[in-house]
C-alpha cells in the first residue's frame, strides 16, 4: 500500500521545534513503514533548501514557502494556498493509494485533484480546522467540501468526534476515534528499575509541567496550587516547568513575562526552556513524581499526558476537552475540575504523600499507556482503516 501523509503548512516534518501534529505524522509514518508499506510525507520546508529526503524509510517531500508568504498578513491566506498547490503537484507525482491529511479540510479539498483516485482520509487534532480565508461563510463552505471529499474522518478523541459531528452533521457515519500514539520505547520507566518510588526518591519530589507556557495551558493554575497548598504540605516538593513561550513569536507575551517573574521569586520553582530532543524529554518525565496537565481550554487529547504515563509517571489532568480520556482515573492518574487550584493541589498531594498509591499508579500509568496509546496499537488501527477503504471504490465512502 502506498500511503502519503500531508502535514499542515505551519511547522516542518520531521519536527525540529515541536508540534504535536508534526510528531504524530513522523511517528505514524515510521510505524507504517515497519508494517511493510511505502510511506511518503509532504510537508513545508525546513528552510535549508532540501526538496526531498529519506529518513527511517519514510520518503519526505518538502514544499518551499517564500519568506514573503511566511509572515505577516500575507501568511494568513496566501501561505496555505501556496502550500496546498505544492501538495497537489507532489501528490500527482507520487500517485498514492491513501492520502492522509491532518487538520486541514480546506487543504484536502484544494489538493484533491493531485490524486483523484486515491482515498482521502483526514485526522482532526483539534477543534480548529486551521488554514482558511478568515471569513466564516467562505471557510464553512471550504470545510464542508473538504469533509465531503474525505472517505474517513479520524478524530484524536471522542471529545473531538462529538464536537465535529455537532458542527458538521454530514460527517456522521464516517467519523471514528483514533487516539494519538506514544513511543513506548522512547518514553519508558528508567531501564532496569521498576516504575516505583526508587525513581521518585531521586527526583526529590519533582512536579512536572511540559508544554507551551501560555495562559490557555493553565500554568498559572498550577503555580497557584503549588504556592498555596503543595509547597506547604510537601516541604521537599519542587516544580519544574519545561516548554517554550511560543512556537511562533520571538518575544514572550506579557503572560509569560509575569509568570517568569513570579517563578524567579521562588527557589523551589524551575522555569526552563523547551527541549525538542526526545531522549532528553524522556529523561525529564522519568525524573518526576507526577506530571500535571492543567489546561483551562478544551484540549483535543493531550500528548504530554500520554508521554508521562508511558514513562511510568502518574498524571493529574484537568477535565477540559479530551484530557480525561487520556487517564484511567484512580489507576494511572487523577482528574480535577478545570481551573480549580484547590482540587489540583489535593490530587497532586495525594499522589506525592502516599507511597503505595504512587507505586500502583506508576505501574498502572505505564500499563494503561501501552494498552491504549502505544504506536503499535495506533498503527494497526490506521492500517485497518486504510485497508477497509481500499476494498471500496474510490470516493464511495464520501
Amino acid at each position: 500500500m502506498k500511503i502519503c501523509h500531508v502535514a499542515p503548512e505551519l511547522l516542518p516534518v520531521p519536527p525540529t521545534r515541536g508540534g504535536a501534529i508534526e510528531r504524530w505524522i513522523r511517528d505514524a509514518a515510521v510505524r507504517l513503514v515497519q508494517r511493510g508499506h511505502e510511506v511518503h510525507v509532504i510537508a513545508r520546508d525546513h528552510g535549508d533548501g532540501r526538496l526531498r529526503d529519506s529518513i527511517d524509510g519514510v520518503h519526505y517531500h518538502f514544499v518551499q514557502i517564500p519568506t514573503g508568504l511566511d509572515r505577516g498578513l500575507a501568511a494568513v491566506m496566501l501561505r496555505g494556498l501556496w502550500h496546498y498547490e505544492g501538495v497537489r503537484r507532489r501528490l500527482a507525482a507520487i500517485g498514492p493509494d491513501i492520502v492522509h491529511h491532518h487538520s486541514r479540510p480546506s487543504g484536502l479539498w484544494l489538493s484533491k485533484g493531485g490524486a483523484p483516485k486515491a482515498h482521502a482520509v483526514i485526522s482532526l487534532h483539534s477543534m480548529d480546522y486551521g488554514w482558511a480565508f478568515g471569513y466564516s461563510r467562505w471557510d464553512r463552505h471550504l470545510f464542508t467540501r473538504g469533509f465531503a471529499a474525505a472517505s474517513r474522518v479520524l478524530c484524536v478523541s471522542n471529545f473531538i468526534r462529538t464536537h465535529t459531528e455537532s458542527r458538521y452533521p454530514q460527517v456522521v457515519g464516517k467519523t471514528t476515534t483514533v487516539y494519538n500514539g506514544v513511543d513506548g520505547g522512547m518514553f519508558r520507566p528508567r531501564p532496569g528499575e521498576p516504575a516505583d518510588e526508587g525513581a521518585a526518591a531521586r527526583a526529590a519530589q519533582t512536579i512536572l509541567y511540559v508544554g507551551r507556557v501560555e495562559e490557555r495551558k493553565g500554568v498559572h493554575v498550577l503555580l497557584d496550587a503549588f504556592e498555596g497548598e503543595i509547597s506547604r504540605q510537601v516541604p521537599n516538593a519542587r516544580l519544574r516547568i519545561v516548554g517554550p513561550h511560543s512556537y511562533w513569536h520571538d518575544q514572550p507575551a506579557p503572560y509569560y513575562a509575569a509568570l517568569a517573574a513570579r517563578c524567579a521569586q521562588n527557589p523551589r520553582i524551575e522555569l526552563r526552556g523547551p527541549t525538542y530532543v526526545d531522549t532528553e524529554l524522556a529523561a525529564v518525565y522519568r525524573d518526576a513524581v507526577v506530571s500535571v496537565v492543567p489546561s483551562v481550554f478544551p484540549e483535543a487529547l493531550g500528548l504530554t499526558s500520554l508521554e508521562a504515563q508511558a514513562s511510568g509517571t502518574p498524571v493529574v489532568v484537568s477535565d477540559a476537552g479530551g484530557l480525561p480520556e487520556t487517564v484511567s482515573a484512580g489507576h494511572s492518574g487523577l482528574v480535577f475540575a478545570n481551573g480549580d487550584a484547590g482540587q489540583l493541589a489535593d490530587a497532586v498531594i495525594r499522589v506525592m504523600t502516599d507511597p503505595d498509591r504512587r507505586r500502583l499508579m506508576s505501574e498502572g500509568s505505564r500499563a494503561w499507556a501501552m494498552k491504549m496509546f502505544s504506536w503499535d496499537v495506533i498503527a494497526e488501527q490506521l492500517e485497518r482503516h486504510y485497508l477497509e477503504l481500499l476494498r471500496q471504490p474510490a470516493g464511495a465512502a464520501a
